[in-house]
């Protein structure tokens, strides 16, 4: 019994030896682990030796890159022409479809006008009445000559046919005023292309009723001289007023253009940088053509898209020092093909992660969350 007794407190300080080494030792593999990770946040530093999936890639001088964007092939404005109706009448027919080729003097539209009916029937009454005149006239001096008629018929009849021939011409006059030769003339007016081009615009419908000299649309003659873009901000590096620079078609034609002035002002709707370009050389496209455009983009660092991560609300990239990969946030710009503009944050010759920067990301926004509360029995 006196040995149990003696025993019992030399158990208990054991059992209590045996807590203190197991604290002692969670407390040093706790200290270990973070000293091997760090502090979780932005800014600590992550161990990539070990990690696959990791591809590095050293930060290149500043260049401009370029990008294509979308432009409009369009025929320069001095050389349109208004289309106009100098007849009153209905659009009977619009045969023409705006961006479509047209040689010179083919029917564009039809208009039924019962105003030009009426000239042609004007001229048709004065042309016969002329013809009568003439004849009579031809009888009288006939006449006179034999001595069988009075010089006072002849004087009448020759006043007669003078206002007749006056009567005529006042009505083919009216015709060709219209663009219309008498013998061409009918009730239905014929638009036509003014010169080789295409047209532009309708600016009425089939059946509406037009007055005399309303504009009914626009033509573009010829072909395409000017491209029009607008580019987004922060706009084009170098692009001055002279620069020359390519135009394509998704046909693969290629031409050349030339800058022809700066934006003053962004455009009200969009709020973009428009342009203007003159194409050098040809054969050009038809006006209303889809192009696109060499544009040089701002100049910076640009590196491949999978390389920034976004973290609480702000992009960065990983720079890795010594086997440590840091988070550093920096100013993003414009994506160009597979590539993003940094504007701000990194310097030439610095290590970044160029692939696999997402499981870098994940990493450390794991190592971040607090610990589970999971609490153990005693």
């Amino acid at each position: 019994m006196n040995r149990i007794v003696m025993s019992l407190p030399l158990a208990l300080l054991l059992v209590a030896g045996v807590g203190c080494s197991k604290k002692s030792s969670a407390k040093a593999e706790s200290e270990k682990h973070e000293h091997e990770h760090g502090e979780a946040g932005e800014g600590a530093h992550i161990s990539i030796q070990e990690m696959r999936g990791i591809k590095l890639l050293k930060v290149s001088e500043a260049r401009v890159e370029t990008r294509w964007v979308p432009g409009e092939a369009q025929g320069d404005e001095a050389a349109q022409a208004v289309l106009s109706s100098p007849v009153k009448g209905i659009i009977s027919q619009l045969v023409a479809v705006p961006g479509q080729g047209r040689g010179a003097g083919t029917t564009l539209a039809l208009i039924q006008s019962p105003e030009l009916a009426r000239l042609k029937a004007e001229w048709i009454s004065a042309k016969s009445k002329l013809t009568r005149a003439q004849s009579e006239l031809a009888r009288e001096e006939k006449l006179y000559k034999a001595g069988a008629g009075a010089r006072r018929d002849l004087e009448t009849v020759r006043s007669e046919a003078e206002t007749a021939q006056a009567e005529e011409e006042a009505a083919r006059l009216g015709l060709e005023a219209v663009g219309l030769k008498p013998g061409e003339a009918g009730a239905s007016f014929q638009v036509k292309a003014p010169s080789a081009g295409s047209l532009v615009a309708w600016k009425v419908q089939k059946g509406q009723g037009v007055e005399a000299g309303q504009e009914l649309g626009t033509f573009q003659a010829a072909q395409a001289s000017i491209v029009k873009l607008e580019v987004p901000q922060p706009g084009p590096v170098g692009w001055n007023p002279g620069s020359e620079t390519e135009v394509r078609h998704t046909s693969g034609k290629v031409w050349k253009a030339r800058l022809e002035g700066t934006p003053t002002a962004l455009t009200a709707d969009t709020r973009r940088m428009g342009f203007r370009l003159r194409f050098v050389g040809g054969p050009l496209p038809i006006p209303g053509t889809p192009v696109e455009v060499k544009v040089p983009m701002e100049k910076g660092i640009y590196l491949p898209q999978a390389a920034l991560q976004q973290m609480d609300g702000r992009w960065g990239v990983f720079v890795v020092e010594k086997d440590k990969a840091e988070f550093r946030p920096v100013k993003r710009g414009v994506e160009i093909k597979d590539e993003v503009l940094v504007l701000e944050g990194l310097k030439p010759g610095e290590t970044v992660v160029a692939e696999g920067a997402y499981l870098l990301k994940a990493f450390q926004q794991k190592r971040s969350e607090p610990e589970g509360e999971e609490g153990h029995g005693h």
